[in-house]
């Protein structure tokens, strides 16, 4: 048995690595969770009023999502992990929207995710299995419809979207610049109302 003098030469106390029967409790456990949530969304969620926005909200909330009070988001959007999920303030999901939050997703203030884009916190080889990777989405964006977004992926402050794109699963893209294509990458910069390009304020350059 390894003494404290022993510890101390090796580096620090041993890594017990976490014992296979409380790794097969905690995905079941997961799984459970998830299959709880499937039948809350189709019976609650999906089928309440196109204006219930606090309804969506609260059942979100309720299986761990982080959700400010002001987000919108639609009834036929669908949600595999909620617990995974955090929106800012003024933040929206359109009609259709797939989020598969096998790992962190954030949205930032006041972004708008457009109808039908899916995003899927995951990437992987072809044939191998998925792993989760994180996406992140910042303030002031525009994801046009149809998109994809991939694992990964980090789209910064007032990137606009073209639609049908598929964004690439890293953090190339460039603030405040429009980008589209698949893959996706920056077309122009974006100009907005009272900054100048690059989302800097007027009169800092």
């Amino acid at each position: 048995r390894a003494t404290r003098r022993d510890r101390r030469r090796s580096g620090g106390p041993r890594v017990i690595p976490a014992h296979p029967h409380r790794v097969a409790f905690e995905q079941g456990a997961e799984r459970r969770r998830a299959a709880l949530w499937a039948v809350v969304q189709r019976a609650l969620f999906a089928t309440s009023f196109h204006n219930a926005y606090r309804w969506r909200n609260f059942l979100l909330r309720w299986f761990g999502a982080t959700i400010d009070r002001t987000v919108r988001v639609r009834p036929s959007c669908r949600i595999d992990r909620p617990w995974h999920l955090s929106m800012a303030r003024k933040s929206a999901l359109g009609d259709g929207v797939v989020i598969y939050a096998g790992a962190p997703v954030t949205i930032g203030e006041r972004s708008v995710i457009s109808q039908y884009t899916v995003i899927a916190a995951a990437r992987g080889a072809p044939g191998a299995a998925p792993a989760p990777a994180p996406v992140s989405i910042g303030d002031d964006c525009w994801i046009a419809a149809e998109s994809f977004v991939p694992g990964g992926a980090t789209v910064p402050d007032g990137v606009v979207v073209g639609a049908r794109s598929v964004l690439p699963g890293d953090d190339s893209l460039g603030s405040w610049t429009i980008v589209s294509g698949d893959p996706a990458r920056s077309r122009r910069e974006r100009a907005y109302q009272g900054r100048g390009t690059a989302g800097e304020p007027e009169g800092s350059r």
